[in-house]
């Protein structure tokens, strides 16, 4: 019998998409779902097409079944991918039909930190540096590259994460850029190596390769962009004074692909632009997604800082450099904690944390974190993020600095970072009417 019926694995924002684009060449579709929302199914029916939700997985449907897209949620021990190996079934994912379909440029970046500011200001600086080019993000900054592929556009900015990456097949695109690699999602990957080789594929895979470091693992065209050197007047520049020191470094990775696509798709270069006033008026009124070193104001003489996004242990030391570096003469408070994903934090260089005055720490791993970190400050801990901003406070006099960045998913208490982040601003802000 001809194979001839796709299998979607998963009916979130992905698996959504990918049913509908499906459904523009499918007759009929077979949905695997734990969670049926009935909603969401009447949302993508469509005229003559049939949807088989969670059918009984036998060898009479598996014999019919072309390909398999997972979700990116989808562990790969799943049973489906058994079924996959025996039947001889395919494996495909959204980024990778939209890579083999659609013609535009394609710039995939990933990392353990910074992914959706800096394809943010990659777009940006597209939209500055060469406007006549339509230009769009897309992928894990939540938005399905699928909605797009019908789309007339010039530069695909993908943002990719481990999971995504794990699905993608050896498939060329224009652009891969590193950011960093720092450990992550361990639960999901088993072991840092792991981990590692799934995040370095992007440059595998690319023509361009842009990294954190100077090893052209893959002998293709490469740059360091840590290597971008940014004029000297751009340090004196009021607007970029304000940035974290995280988020100089993706404005260079974000200058080192702007640089790579000038030199090979169009006869211009940087040396070409004035890049300061470029840069200038390309940020004066940019902002950054919410939950990344937010600052949230001044309330009593004392600062907050929101940055709920630090998932990781790598990019709360990021976000207490930074603090450092523009906390003038106060002290800086953290406030940490939730699932560690299996981070090995006891292996870990954790000195950064030696310019925090004190650590107040809650969640699920608190006890783990209080036994790296309490040589290294003043630990409390408490019972949830409330008492750890009242605490904080108590601990804080004027000019110092109180910042949320947890080093841990917020999945133990939260529907997500956002929602974690949200209730911090909430606790702030109710503090100026107390």
């Amino acid at each position: 019998m001809q194979k001839k019926i796709p299998l979607v694995i998963g009916l979130g924002i992905t698996g959504r998409s990918l049913v509908n684009y499906l459904a523009n060449i499918h007759k009929e579709i077979v949905i695997i779902e734990d969670s049926i929302d009935q909603a969401l199914l009447d949302e993508i029916k469509q005229p003559n097409l049939t949807l088989h939700v969670n059918p009984s997985i036998n060898d009479d449907l598996l014999r019919k079944i072309s390909t398999i897209y997972p979700s990116p949620g989808i562990s790969n021990d799943h049973d489906i991918f058994s079924y996959a190996s025996k039947f001889d079934i395919e494996t495909s994912s959204d980024i990778q039909e939209f890579i083999k379909f659609n013609s535009s440029r394609k710039i995939l970046v990933t990392g353990t930190n910074g992914k959706t500011s800096t394809c943010l200001i990659i777009k940006n600086l597209f939209e500055n540096f060469l406007p006549d080019l339509n230009t769009l993000v897309m992928g894990n900054i939540g938005e399905p590259v699928l909605d797009n592929i019908n789309k007339n556009i010039d530069i695909s900015i993908i943002e990719i994460s481990s999971f995504q990456l794990e699905l993608l097949k050896e498939i060329e695109f224009d652009i891969g850029l590193l950011l960093n690699i720092e450990e992550d999602h361990i639960d999901r990957h088993l072991n840092f190596e792991n981990y590692k080789k799934i995040k370095y594929s992007v440059l595998k895979n690319s023509s361009f390769n842009i990294s954190f470091d100077s090893n052209n693992f893959f002998q293709k065209d490469f740059r360091n962009y840590k290597n971008i050197n940014l004029p000297l007047d751009f340090f004196e520049s009021k607007i970029f004074k304000k940035w974290p020191i995280h988020d100089i470094d993706n404005l260079k990775a974000s200058l080192a692909v702007i640089d790579c696509y000038c030199e090979n798709f169009t006869s211009l270069s940087l040396e070409d632009f004035n890049v300061t006033k470029k840069l200038e008026f390309a940020f004066d009124e940019f902002l950054k997604p919410p939950h990344r070193f937010e600052f949230l104001g001044n309330i009593s003489g004392i600062n907050f800082i929101n940055d709920s996004k630090a998932t990781n242990i790598d990019a709360m030391l990021k976000a207490i450099r930074s603090a450092n570096e523009i906390k003038n003469n106060g002290d800086i408070h953290l406030i940490c904690g939730g699932d560690l994903k299996n981070q090995k934090i006891t292996s870990l260089n954790l000195n950064e944390v030696q310019k925090v005055t004190s650590a107040i720490i809650f969640g699920k791993d608190k006890e783990i974190i209080y036994r790296s970190i309490n040589q290294f400050a003043e630990c409390s801990v408490v019972s949830d993020l409330k008492e750890a901003v009242h605490l904080a406070i108590k601990l804080s006099k004027e000019g110092d600095c109180i910042m949320l960045s947890p080093a841990c998913s917020s999945l133990d208490m939260y529907k997500d970072y956002a929602e974690r982040g949200n209730e911090f601003k909430k606790i702030v802000s109710n503090l100026q009417h107390d």
